[in-house]
């Protein structure tokens, strides 16, 4: 958590220089680029990384790390020529010509996403935090200080994007040489008839989780394609700096956290200590969202153009707003793995593809019954406080059941 707030914390110091070099109209394509990161990540590695966590034995979480890194490698050579051929299609479907010259380098950022991601689980699974958490650190001193290079020079949206690459890479292939110290034979000895029958074991990832991600990410982040569709693409600049100085460090915060509190449910095997933990942490987390949304709401309205330029200043308004789907998120997403810890992987299915529908109908609706760009928002963040509420609620259903099943049987 100290080296994600101090990562974190470096974007937040540094913001007020890079949107003054930047202009929102860059922000909505590097904000169209996460996007699409976003949503595709899952797909990458068939979130086989997520079992590396559930294995006592060594060796066959080694061969889960094996399997997923081999996963990540052949998905992303699909995808590098997918970009290569159909970028054009994608710039014109996100109705921004700019971003189809910097969508071949998608697949690369993909790839290293999924390596970080896969030993973080690695070390997540040896308790060995620091590794994750200083890779995050340095992340963030490689690609921040490459923006304001980039801006220096007017190189626009291609130094926001060229940032993002340095940071999925270098973040990659720190992990990866820490884990080749801490294990020198690497992944010499792996077989793929172990690896394949691990793959069929955890089947239930590429075949429910992986779709219940993207749907979830969708909608996250769908409203970027809708709103540049509808509503053009000044609006999502605004939008994305709110993303970027609140929504983006609580996800990382909060990617952080659920790796602690997923190893550690993983490890308690009383149903009725698991409940305890849970009710517990929530209680804490929705304190603290709570405070979140009281703080924004009473930010000076000259506060965004003060502190990042007369440009930004109307980001305030949509702030306002948004803060309570950000921090109704930052909940959830903080403790989303008792859903592999109870078993209840079908059923996170459904919850993801009822956020995708309200996300998705929230913003036609707005369209169709004439709102403005900010009242489209307003009712956007409604259907996502609603499918949050709801989002907890089966949770706290789902546990009550699995602690009632597990303590008759006892």
């Amino acid at each position: 958590m100290g080296g994600t707030l101090l990562g974190q914390g470096l974007v937040f110091l540094l913001s007020p220089f890079v949107t003054r070099l930047f202009s929102p109209q860059d922000f909505t394509t590097l904000e169209q680029y996460t996007m699409l990161v976003a949503v595709l990540t899952p797909l990458v590695t068939g979130k086989y990384e997520f079992a590396i966590m559930s294995h006592r034995e060594k060796n066959d979480a080694l061969h889960v790390v094996g399997l997923s890194l081999k996963v990540a490698f052949y998905t992303s050579l699909f995808l590098m020529f997918f970009m290569l051929f159909l970028a054009k299609d994608v710039s014109y479907w996100l109705s921004n010509e700019a971003i189809g010259v910097f969508l071949w380098t998608l697949p690369i950022v993909l790839f290293f996403t999924a390596v970080f991601n896969i030993f973080n689980y690695w070390f997540s699974r040896l308790k060995q935090y620091k590794i994750a958490s200083t890779s995050k650190v340095w992340a963030s001193f490689s690609s921040e200080p490459v923006k304001i290079a980039a801006g220096w020079y007017s190189w626009g949206s291609a130094g926001l994007i060229f940032s993002t690459v340095i940071a999925a890479v270098g973040s990659g292939f720190y992990v990866f040489l820490k884990f080749l110290k801490s294990e020198p034979e690497g992944l010499k000895n792996l077989t793929n008839e172990r690896m394949k029958a691990l793959a069929i074991l955890h089947k239930d990832y590429p075949l429910f989780s992986v779709w219940g991600s993207v749907m979830n990410r969708l909608a996250q982040w769908a409203h970027i394609g809708i709103f540049a569709y509808y509503y053009g693409l000044l609006g999502i600049g605004l939008m994305a700096l709110c993303r970027r100085i609140v929504l983006g460090p609580l996800n990382v915060i909060s990617n952080s956290y659920s790796q602690v509190f997923f190893q550690r449910i993983s490890e308690i095997e009383s149903p009725k200590e698991l409940k305890a933990l849970y009710y517990k942490v929530l209680t804490r987390f929705l304190i603290a969202g709570g405070l979140m949304i009281l703080v924004v709401q009473m930010l000076p309205s000259n506060t965004m153009g003060f502190v990042f330029g007369a440009a930004w200043t109307d980001s305030l308004v949509y702030m306002k707003y948004l803060i309570f789907w950000f921090a109704l998120n930052f909940v959830t997403s903080s403790l989303s793995f008792i859903t592999y810890r109870i078993n209840m992987m079908r059923a996170g299915l459904f919850l993801d593809a009822l956020h995708f529908v309200l996300a998705i109908v929230a913003v036609f609706l707005a369209h169709f019954w004439g709102m403005n760009e900010l009242e489209a928002t307003k009712f956007l963040v409604i259907s996502k406080v609603v499918y949050f509420g709801i989002n907890i609620l089966v949770i706290l259903w789902f546990l009550e059941r699995y602690t009632k099943k597990h303590q008759q049987e006892v």
